[in-house]
C-alpha cells in the first residue's frame, strides 16, 4: 500500500515584488471604476440620482484627461463613452510600464555586486 504525501504550498513574501503588487491593486480598482462608469453611461443612467452624480464626479476625474478625445457612440437607446474605453487602456498601459519600470530597478538593485 503507498502512502499519499502532502505537501503544503507555501505563500512566499518578496519585498521586491511588493511595489508592482501595490500598482497593479491601483490598477485593478481603477479599471474597476471606469468599467462600472461605463455600464452606467451604457444603460443612461439618470445623474439625478445622487450616488450617480457623486460616482461620476468620482470617476469623471479618471476621465478627464482624455475626455473629449473621441466622440460619444450613440446607438439607439444606449451611449457608449469611446473617452472612458481609452481611459481604461491609457492606465493599463501606464500600470504596465511601471510595474515593468519597477521590475526593472528591483532586478538591477538585487544583482550582486
Amino acid at each position: 500500500m503507498s502512502d499519499a504525501v502532502y505537501e503544503r504550498s507555501y505563500y512566499r513574501y518578496y519585498p521586491s515584488g511588493a511595489p508592482a503588487l501595490i500598482v497593479n491593486w491601483v490598477v485593478s480598482i481603477i479599471e474597476f471604476l471606469l468599467a462600472v462608469r461605463l455600464l452606467l453611461v451604457l444603460f443612461g443612467a439618470s445623474s439625478a440620482s445622487e450616488f450617480v452624480a457623486w460616482f461620476y464626479q468620482l470617476t469623471g476625474r479618471l476621465v478627464g484627461p482624455f475626455f473629449g478625445a473621441f466622440p460619444n457612440l450613440s446607438l439607439g437607446g444606449f451611449v457608449i463613452e469611446l473617452s472612458t474605453i481609452f481611459a481604461m487602456i491609457g492606465y493599463a498601459i501606464i500600470g504596465w510600464l511601471i510595474v515593468q519600470v519597477l521590475t526593472l530597478v528591483s532586478s538591477a538593485l538585487a544583482r550582486p555586486l
